[in-house]
Formats: C-alpha cells, structure tokens, sequence
C-alpha cells in the first residue's frame, strides 16, 4: 500500500510545490488513482470464517466452502508488478495464494507475502480449512 501511495505523490513531487499538487489538475490525474488504491489496499485480506475461505482481492471477494477447496496452494507472484515474470527477484522471494476447487487451480495475486509470511501463516490457513497444503516452492 505504501509504495502505491509513495509513488503517485513521488511521480508528482518532482520539483513541484504542494500547493501545485492540489490546484494543478494533471497532478490529480495521477494522485488520486494513486490514494484510491491506497485505500483498497487497506481492505485486502485472506480469511477463515465459519468454515468459509474468503479472499478480498482489488476488484471482488471470493467465498470458498472448505468442504469444496482440494488443496490449499502456494505459487511464486507472478503478475502486473514485475510484468508476469517468474523467475525474478520478486517471484522468487514473494508468494500468493491459490486454491484448487473442483478440479480447477485458482490463484489470487492480492494475497502477495514474503516467503518467511508465507512459511508462518499457510500452514495455519491449511489448518483452518481442513485441507492439504502443497509444498511450497523455494
């Protein structure tokens, strides 16, 4: 969320003054998406309720029985920051959440955490739904 918010004002900041961040339009253009997604960002979450999976993404929610999710999955980040990539830096040292459901893998690229996250929270998560969990890959 920081980086987001950091990087609208930072692409605005630039030898400007903060009263011409607000009275200039063309700084809003980039700063308000950049404090929207700020604000979502806050409202992104995986949890475990009354045996219902629910992942909070950007754009909608998802609800997964337990008694439905096969497998609880684990998958390097691969999306819209480092441009679908696998094999970088951040692929390597970030992970999502996947679920598989009716034969189907599903992954979720809001559910980004670091490795050492990963490692202490999924396995509470397999825990909480009753499920197998997959190896995570290194």
């Amino acid at each position: 969320m920081a980086w987001v918010l950091a990087a609208s004002i930072g692409l605005m900041n630039i030898g400007a003054e903060p009263h011409d961040l607000i009275t200039r339009p063309a700084s809003l253009v980039v700063l308000i998406p950049g404090i929207l997604l700020a604000a979502r960002a806050l409202m992104l979450r995986v949890k475990v309720d009354a045996g219902t999976l629910i992942i909070v993404s950007w754009w909608r929610t998802y609800r997964f029985d337990s008694r439905e999710v096969e497998e609880l999955l684990v998958e390097h980040y691969s999306g819209y920051i480092n441009r679908w990539a696998d094999t970088d830096i951040m692929a390597r040292n970030v992970k999502i959440i996947g679920v598989a459901v009716a034969g189907r893998d599903r992954f979720f690229p809001a559910t980004a955490m670091s490795n050492a996250t990963a490692r202490r929270l999924l396995p509470e998560l397999a825990r909480a739904l009753d499920a197998p969990m997959e190896v995570m890959p290194q």
